[in-house]
């Protein structure tokens, strides 16, 4: 009977830790995804501003024709 009590315990507090994690990619591309991501992680927008500053150190800019900043800090979020 413990066991019985005890798992559907385990059970029924994964499912509320899961349902209150938001998934972000519900959400097209923008400030609304940024900040589903960055409430759902408290080290998203510093790992954020990380990868700019060292796409900016390499040379990397937000030019018109140019879009070499954008595409290094999406392969940076990824890979970290």
């Amino acid at each position: 009977m413990i066991r019985i009590l005890l798992t559907a315990s385990v059970v029924l507090g994964s499912l509320s830790a899961g349902a209150q994690a938001q998934n972000c990619m519900q959400y097209p591309p923008g400030p609304e995804r940024r900040q589903c991501a960055a409430a759902n992680n408290p080290r998203f927008e510093a790992k954020l501003e990380k990868c700019k500053d060292e796409g900016r150190a390499m040379g990397l800019g937000m030019g018109k024709g140019d879009p070499g900043l954008k595409e290094y800090v999406q392969g940076c979020m990824q890979r970290r």
